[in-house]
């Protein structure tokens, strides 16, 4: 019965958010209540599910009840923040992984943390005028996206994988940290890279880059401006 009734509610979650782009099945799946909120902050290895709607919804979901009792959702100043209880997050001492995730509808969104091995998946395409996007400690990021100034920051070996388009780019990115921009076409694009961590963009018309301690840049498009420095290693090239 209640594999029943879980499944039910994760259905009409979605399925009744009128913007909501996918529907989803898992019996596991538990709603919770929390106040609005403008942005969201992950880790600890969860599972997330984003999905613009014209309802603010979050449901979570693990292996174990024990489990998924432990996710906490709560809302701080306008920023959902999504966590397991304890710092090992998705898998325990004995190695066992407890297929932690969490899913998101949300009806506006300014900022995105990604931390600790989190996961982000964005569900058809995240519109905003604006978005801070952070990604730390292993965190991974892939979606599609609409932004009119988009900032990223990232490092400590997290990927970010976008498609989709944003007027303004503006990346920082350290210590072995990856983004793959390549199918994200972007107008005026500022870049800062170091310490291993590797860039990669589309330009169109503006591409500020700056490369040192191992940093590599790369872009392709064909900008009319160009300010790139490099050193300590640093390399920038055109693909």
């Amino acid at each position: 019965m209640k594999k029943i009734v879980y499944s039910f509610l994760i259905v009409v979650l979605f399925s009744t958010t009128a913007l909501a782009q996918k529907t989803f099945n898992d019996v596991n799946a538990e709603k919770r209540t929390v106040s609005s909120f403008h942005g969201i902050e992950v880790g600890t290895g969860i599972e997330l599910m984003l999905t613009a709607g014209n309802a603010e919804d979050v449901a979570v979901s693990a292996d174990k009840p024990e489990y998924r009792d432990k996710i906490i959702t709560k809302v701080e100043n306008g920023i959902l923040k999504i966590h397991y209880e304890t710092k090992s997050g998705a898998v325990n001492k004995t190695k066992e992984t407890k297929n932690l995730k969490a899913y998101v509808s949300y009806k506006s969104l300014d900022k995105l943390d990604a931390n600790t091995g989190a996961e982000v998946k964005i569900e058809g395409v995240l519109k905003s005028p604006k978005l801070d996007l952070n990604a730390n400690t292993g965190a991974l990021v892939n979606g599609k996206v609409d932004i009119d100034v988009l900032g990223v920051s990232q490092n400590t070996g997290s990927k970010i994988t976008l498609s989709g388009s944003a007027n303004k780019l503006e990346i920082d990115g350290s210590t072995g940290s990856k983004f793959s921009g390549l199918e994200m076409s972007t107008s005026n694009c500022s870049v800062k890279v170091s310490t291993g961590a590797i860039i990669s963009v589309n330009a169109d018309n503006k591409i500020e880059a700056k490369a040192s301690t191992g940093g590599i840049v790369k872009y392709k498009g064909n900008p009319s401006v160009k300010e790139i420095k490099k050193n300590t290693g640093g390399t920038v090239s055109k693909i």
